[in-house]
C-alpha cells in the first residue's frame, strides 16, 4: 500500500476493466515518471472525451454528433440492421468492409447475475425502430436472416424487412443465409 494520492490512483486504475493491482501499480508509476505536459494532455483528452462524446440517437453507436458517420451515410442501405453488443463490435465488422447496412447497439448482455435485464439495454428502441418504418419500406414485418457463414463473435445478425416474395438473403450482409420466420 502507498500513500494518499498515490493509492487513490492506483485504486482508481485498477477500476478500469482489463487493469488488475499491478497493471493498476505499473500505470501509476509510470505516470508519475512521465514529463508533465504528457500527463496534463492525457488528462485533458479524457476530460474532452467526457464533455463532448455522446451516443447516436438512432443506433446508439459512439458519436461527436447527434447522428454517427454510419447513419448519416446516404450510401448505407436502411433496410438491413446488424445489432451488436458494444460500439467497439461495429469497428470488427467494419473492418471487414463488406457490410452496407446500419447497425444498432444494444449496449451490453442480458446478465441476470450482474443484474442486467432487457429493460438495462437498447432493446425497446430497435423494436421501436423495426416497427417506425424507419426502412423506407411500407411493411412492419421484419424476418430475422440466418448466417452463412460464422460472423463475429458480438454480431447478434442482421434484420430486413420481410417479403413475402423474396426470402432471399439481404444483399451487402456476408453472414447472411436465407430468412426465417418473422419474429414480430
Amino acid at each position: 500500500m502507498y500513500e494518499g494520492i498515490v493509492q487513490d490512483l492506483i485504486d482508481e486504475l485498477g477500476k478500469l476493466p482489463g487493469i488488475g493491482p499491478k497493471s493498476a501499480q505499473r500505470i501509476a508509476f509510470h505516470l508519475l515518471d512521465a514529463d508533465d505536459s504528457s500527463v496534463r494532455r492525457l488528462a485533458e483528452v479524457l476530460i474532452k472525451v467526457k464533455d463532448t462524446v455522446r451516443f447516436c440517437e438512432v443506433c446508439g453507436n459512439v458519436s461527436a454528433e447527434d447522428e454517427c458517420r454510419i447513419c448519416s451515410d446516404p450510401r448505407r442501405t436502411e433496410e438491413i440492421i446488424c445489432v451488436v453488443e458494444e460500439s467497439k463490435d461495429i469497428i470488427a465488422i467494419e473492418k471487414i468492409r463488406e457490410f452496407k447496412g446500419r447497425y444498432h447497439v444494444l449496449g451490453g448482455a442480458i446478465d441476470p447475475i450482474g443484474g442486467v435485464g432487457p429493460n438495462d439495454l437498447r432493446i425497446t428502441q430497435l423494436m421501436s425502430r423495426l416497427g417506425s418504418g424507419r426502412p423506407p419500406r411500407s411493411s412492419s414485418r421484419w424476418t430475422r436472416t440466418s448466417r452463412a457463414r460464422p460472423p463475429p463473435p458480438t454480431c447478434h445478425g442482421c434484420w430486413r424487412p420481410s417479403s413475402s416474395r423474396s426470402p432471399a438473403s439481404p444483399p451487402g450482409c456476408r453472414w447472411a443465409g436465407t430468412s426465417t420466420t418473422p419474429t414480430r
